[in-house]
């Protein structure tokens, strides 16, 4: 099943089977999620990055079919789910997050006349093969958050547990600032 995702295949061939793909890879066959979590823990010290992050699971469920649509444009659908580390933005450590996505998808030939059909997207293919790892790898950058945070602030490391309002050291820049006013009066 692996092999699927990785070669080159016509999808109107795993449509015409009915194909479905269900099997684990490892993050580090998702060629630019691994460039971007690498671009991301660069920021951390060698030693706070974590081990055997690219060994991590990703869940993959796909199913290829033509639905009502003729044999003419094959369908996607599928569920992909995984445990991304990034760097927490509220303190600058290392965290893991939960990502899954939903496809739905229809695959068009590059420039062909859109087509709406129920609540799916188009995906269109510049090629007649695709490699559905290609098409995955997609999915799940667009599937990521803009920012990455601790599911909780209490998760948080020691940068932001110092500064918590719990702590009583909320950093408040403008406190004096009435007063400095007043004496420039």
């Amino acid at each position: 099943m692996t092999r699927l995702l990785l070669d080159s295949v016509f999808p109107s061939k795993l449509a015409e089977r009915r194909q479905v793909i269900d099997c684990e890879v490892q993050i580090k066959n998702f060629a630019r999620l691994t460039e971007i979590v690498q671009s991301d823990l660069a920021v951390l010290p060698a030693e706070k990055r974590p081990a055997k992050w690219q060994q991590i699971p990703v869940a993959v469920r796909l199913s290829f079919d033509f639905g009502t649509l003729g044999k003419s444009v094959p369908l996607l659908k599928g569920e992909v789910s995984t445990t991304l580390v990034g760097v927490c933005q509220r303190c600058l450590e290392a965290c893991s997050l939960p990502l899954k996505t939903t496809l739905r998808y229809l695959l068009i030939p590059l420039g062909a006349d859109a087509i709406e059909y129920e609540d799916y997207e188009i995906w269109e293919l510049a090629e007649k093969t695709m490699r559905p790892i290609e098409l995955l790898d997609e999915a799940l950058i667009m599937a990521m958050p803009f920012s990455v945070f601790h599911r909780s602030i209490e998760e948080c490391g020691p940068l932001v547990q110092e500064f918590s309002p719990a702590a009583g050291k909320m950093a408040r820049p403008f406190a004096g600032l009435r007063a400095q006013l007043k004496d420039l009066k």
